[in-house]
């Protein structure tokens, strides 16, 4: 199974295609940012996504992840032409 950045990058250029045809005039900033902000955090079985969080007086802890933490979301492709 591929899995990861490999499949996951065709998948967000296509879906930045069609938004673009949908959006002629939006600049790449403004995609990325509907692609972002509404994405879900939340896997196929509805649990929250975690992330990494780190600071210098405290050891590393997972935490509800956002859809601006890297490599958290999964894009709604629908949303994302309309945000």
């Amino acid at each position: 199974m591929i899995s990861g950045t490999s499949m996951s990058a065709p998948h967000i250029a296509g879906i930045a295609a069609l938004i673009k045809q949908k959006h002629p005039h939006w600049s790449p900033a403004a995609i990325k940012s509907a692609l972002m902000t509404t994405s879900t955090t939340l896997d196929r079985a509805g649990n929250p996504l975690l992330a990494q969080q780190t600071s210098e007086t405290e050891a590393i802890k997972f935490v509800k992840a956002t859809p601006f933490d890297y490599g958290s979301g999964h894009v709604d492709p629908t949303a994302a032409l309309d945000p």
